[in-house]
């Protein structure tokens, strides 16, 4: 017994310092560089903590360089990324400057890059320009925070994990009855439907938090996370449907079209239990024809249900114009004025006036879909309302 409690201890002290060791290592970036003296040892800390902090925040790695290199251009980034996939690096030599940017980082243009520079320049002292230019870069990568904090917020308020209603838009009657529905679809097909409501962004942008939202809470099933997502947001008033795995092939761009068809038909009306009750339907349907081997068509179907409502129009059209005996077509006017009781003796055409009444259509997020080498993919879309 006593020789069980001792490995156990044991087991639980390697643990520990294996963890630490790997939160040692994870920490081990250095995110200021100074190789010409600039900076103090407690300053280039606390710039490398503040750095870190972004990291977390942001995904995003902002780096400051002083180096004594002449070529800044052809400089190495992977010395100072290692392994960070987005990041800015801002490198500096006695003459010049020059800033590299990899991934998400990209989104800074040159403009961009003047600016940074600028409010670098405005600052007194190195510190201080490092400081300004890292919480300055910060600022265009809000996106992954405000994720952040709906997602958790989402996480705590939702019990179920068919339907996070945190817009409340639906009574409890309708949820009850979704969550059933998205269930029902979801084990048939082995596929985790999900339909999730907010009430704001916070400035994120929602093509980034649907996927995040789908990675971080752990959407789908499977190794390869068979799921579909659907994310409305009322601020602004936009929504996005992601689909993961084998489901990204089965509700591929073209389905994906589909469905934002029929969500654009009921949100814009705030008929938000219809436009949910739509999406599990049709992501049923969608799975079932992909599951037997024959692709969704919906132009097919929706053309062969219009040709039938055709046919059977003109024949109840033709049926009712058969009863009216005494009605026949004239061609003239003169028919229908009695005669002697009518003069007109001048006759103009004056233009009044015109109404144009211009309404802005919405514009659809184009579909895109990024496909793995075990044939599964992750397809996103979506539109406003």
């Amino acid at each position: 017994m006593t020789r069980k409690i001792i490995s156990v201890l044991l087991a639980l002290i390697l643990c520990f310092s294996l963890a630490l060791s790997v939160s040692a290592e994870e920490r081990n970036i250095a995110f200021v560089y100074d190789e010409l003296g600039y900076l103090t040892q407690e300053e280039r800390t606390a710039l490398s903590d503040r750095a870190w902090e972004i990291y977390q925040e942001t995904g995003v790695g902002i780096f400051y360089a002083y180096l004594t290199a002449e070529s800044l251009q052809t400089y190495d980034t992977r010395f100072f990324a290692k392994g960070i996939e987005n990041y800015v690096i801002m490198m500096e030599n006695e003459t010049s400057w020059y800033v590299h940017l990899g991934g998400q980082g990209e989104i800074i243009d040159l403009e961009a890059e003047k600016e940074l520079r600028a409010i670098y320049d405005e600052t007194e002292t190195y510190a201080e320009g490092v400081m300004a230019f890292m919480e300055a870069s910060a600022e265009y990568f809000p996106t992954i925070p405000a994720a952040t904090d709906a997602a958790e917020e989402i996480a705590y308020d939702a019990e179920e994990r068919f339907l996070y209603d945190d817009a409340d838009l639906l009574t409890e009657e309708q949820e009850a009855a979704l969550v059933q529905k998205l269930e029902d679809v979801s084990h048939a097909h082995n596929t985790q439907l999900v339909v999730a409501t907010l009430p704001a962004l916070n400035n994120g942008n929602i093509d980034d938090f649907v996927e995040y939202l789908y990675d971080s809470m752990d959407f789908g099933y499977g190794e390869t996370k068979e799921g579909v997502l659907l994310l409305v947001c009322m601020d602004p008033r936009e929504y996005r449907i992601l689909s993961n795995g084998q489901a990204g092939v089965a509700i591929g761009p073209d389905q994906i079209d589909t469905l934002c068809d029929f969500m654009e038909l009921y949100l814009p009306k705030g008929s938000y239990a219809a436009a949910f009750n739509s999406f599990a339907d049709q992501c049923g349907e969608m799975l079932q024809y992909y599951e037997s081997g024959s692709p969704f068509q919906v132009g097919k179907n929706l053309a062969i249900s219009l040709v039938i409502g055709l046919v059977v129009g003109l024949i109840v059209a033709f049926i009712l114009k058969g009863q009216l005996k005494s009605v026949r077509k004239q061609y003239a006017a003169h028919v229908y004025v009695k005669q002697g009781s009518m003069q007109v003796t001048l006759q103009h055409d004056i233009f009044l006036y015109r109404n144009v009444t211009r309404t802005e259509k919405q514009k659809r997020e184009e579909s895109s879909s990024s496909s793995g080498s075990d044939g599964t993919a992750r397809t996103k879309g979506g539109g406003s309302f």
